[in-house]
């Protein structure tokens, strides 16, 4: 309760602190403290960059690069409505300067949040059109090879993401990312490569427990059950996973040696079954990215 009442004070605080220094008029200085806000400072940032803004005093690139500052800025405060906040600001950003590279890859991000796939593409492109720095690019990369693996075009994600790879090649999300859509499209053994390659980087980093569980669904999946095995045998957040895998996978395979003796009670229906189960399993990855998602907080808790 306490700590409720606590978060709900500081939301008050945070927003009239905002609104006060807002009201303020403009100084010389508000763009600088604009553009050299932080993280424990977001309020103070974000009334300086609406000063500045309401100033009159900037236009065309300045006046993108401040509302752009003041959408990131959003994102590090705790309004429900920060997101919102943050997208409004990148549009005008983007606007005032259509080349604001910054400000469209992050409304990129947003918008693949949301599931907007095809914004999150054209801001993606809009942005290499731009020109980007190696930097820019990965995260280019990054962001337009999500949406294309969200609609389903592993193809064209596994482009981006090896484009991505080429430009750092201890990029663990752009090899985990490459590694499912290799997965989802049945290419186990580069899959499997790719898990690999995050593995080795950094073996403790939450982000390789969920690549070694992927990695044992790719070997299950070309049956190697003993690599399986011992990849899920790994973690203990994986154990019971494994447990149910593992029976999933007797029973295919005993379906499969044995629909002939079983003949009369079980025959193809058991089978199909089966075999249908096991599909399934390879185009959905949401008990992996529960996991993923339970390690990731146990990581940063």
């Amino acid at each position: 309760m306490c700590s409720r009442i606590s978060a709900h004070v500081w939301l008050v605080a945070l927003a009239l602190a905002a609104t006060a220094a807002v009201s303020g008029p403009a100084t010389a200085d508000d763009r600088q403290a604009c553009l050299k806000g932080s993280k424990e400072a977001a309020a103070a940032t974000i009334a300086a960059c609406t000063r500045a803004i309401e100033s009159g005093d900037y236009k065309d690139q300045d006046l993108s690069t401040l509302y752009h500052t003041r959408g990131y800025s959003w994102s590090r405060t705790s309004f429900v409505d920060r997101v919102d906040r943050s997208l409004k600001d990148f549009t005008e950003a983007i606007r005032i300067d259509p080349k604001a590279a910054g400000s469209l890859l992050n409304r990129a991000h947003i918008y693949n949040e949301r599931r907007e796939y095809d914004r999150a593409i054209a801001d993606a492109n809009q942005a290499f059109e731009g020109g980007l720095s190696d930097y820019g690019r990965r995260a280019g990369y990054g962001e337009r090879g999500y949406a294309y693996q969200a609609k389903g075009d592993n193809d064209r994600a596994i482009a981006d993401y090896t484009e991505s790879i080429e430009l750092d090649a201890n990029n663990s999300f752009a090899l985990t990312a490459r590694g499912n859509a290799y997965f989802a499209k049945g290419n186990f053994d580069r899959a499997i490569a790719d898990y690999d390659r995050v593995i080795a980087l950094d073996p403790e980093y939450a982000h390789d427990y969920y690549a070694y569980s992927n990695r044992a669904v790719a070997y299950l999946s070309k049956g190697d059950l003993r690599g399986a095995i011992a990849d899920f045998d790994r973690g203990q957040a994986l154990s019971w996973l494994a447990a149910v895998v593992f029976l999933a996978v007797v029973i295919w395979l005993c379906c499969r040696r044995d629909a002939h003796a079983l003949g009369r009670w079980s025959g193809p229906t058991m089978v199909q079954m089966c075999e249908n189960e096991l599909v399934e399993s390879k185009r959905r990855n949401a008990v992996l990215e529960s996991i993923a998602a339970a390690l990731e907080k146990r990581s940063s808790g």
